[in-house]
């Protein structure tokens, strides 16, 4: 009955494991590839670029003067240990993946546009229940 109920509950941790998403839902899917081809340098205006991607989530200037618009995508996912009896109350951690494209425009047309897919990855390890972290970051 034991073994019954500890396998209940492992499955019941994973099931509910969380996750958190946010930035731009439209670039979720995409790759380089996709991207060049949606993109293309010196051809694609920011019309074409709004209607493929929406509202940047951040819009900068270069030196030059240059705007660049930056869209990002994060996907991150709640470690197993979050969810393991007495353990959870010393050690969190999460990891996932962080998208982004940045495009850089010579007035109306795209001038140049990057992207990256990185893994990310991050945990508190705490002296306590309290939540004190051991070493003051958070």
């Amino acid at each position: 009955m034991k073994k019954i109920f500890l396998v209940g509950v492992m499955a019941s941790a994973f099931a509910l494991s969380g996750c958190q998403f946010s930035g731009n839902t439209l670039i979720k899917h995409e790759t380089a590839l996709t991207i060049d081809q949606k993109i293309q340098d010196g051809v694609t205006n920011k019309q074409q670029v709004k209607a493929v991607y929406g509202d940047p989530g951040a819009v900068n200037y270069t030196d030059n003067g240059h705007e660049v618009w930056k869209y990002t995508f994060s996907s991150l996912y709640s470690d197993g240990v979050n969810f393991l009896p007495i353990v959870n109350m010393f050690r969190h951690g999460v990891h996932g993946t962080t998208k982004t494209l940045l495009i850089i425009f010579n007035e109306d047309r795209v001038w140049h546009h990057t992207w990256s897919e990185s893994q990310v990855a991050g945990s508190n390890i705490l002296s306590g229940p309290m939540g004190v972290s051991v070493d003051g970051k958070w």
